[in-house]
């Protein structure tokens, strides 16, 4: 009688590429995820000439080059937009508010304000562009 190690009948199975394979679709789901979390902003395109005739009668906010912020013809502080707004709507939160920034003003100063209107609690407000 011989005792020592008996020989494995099957093979051996390594699990290094498995391990491989694992890493590699960690490193693939990772870089195909994208953990920023991305709003939407709802905005109202408008042609022809009703589109005219109903910015007359809108609120219009006009964000300035310099810096300065008008609510129509009338300059108005940053500090105070939000008042004045809420004066303007005087509880009529479907009162069209267009908001145009003249050229060189940043999108991220254009996107505050509309925020800014949004939080009165104006529901018809609409981003435009000088021409």
């Amino acid at each position: 009688m011989q005792f020592g190690r008996q020989q494995p009948t099957g093979r051996l199975i390594s699990l290094t590429p498995l391990i491989d394979v694992v890493f590699i679709l960690l490193v693939f789901f990772m870089l195909a995820s994208s953990f920023l979390d991305w709003r939407a902003i709802d905005l109202s395109v408008s042609s022809g000439a009703g589109a005219a005739a109903s910015s007359q009668r809108a609120i219009l906010i006009s964000l300035r080059s310099d810096g300065s912020i008008a609510v129509g013809a009338t300059p108005v502080a940053t500090q105070s937009l939000q008042s004045v707004i809420a004066a303007k709507l005087k509880g009529n939160r479907a009162q069209r508010i267009v908001i145009r920034s003249d050229p060189g003003v940043q999108l991220q100063r254009a996107v505050d304000t509309l925020d800014l209107v949004r939080r009165i609690g104006a529901t018809n407000v609409s981003l435009s562009r000088k021409r």
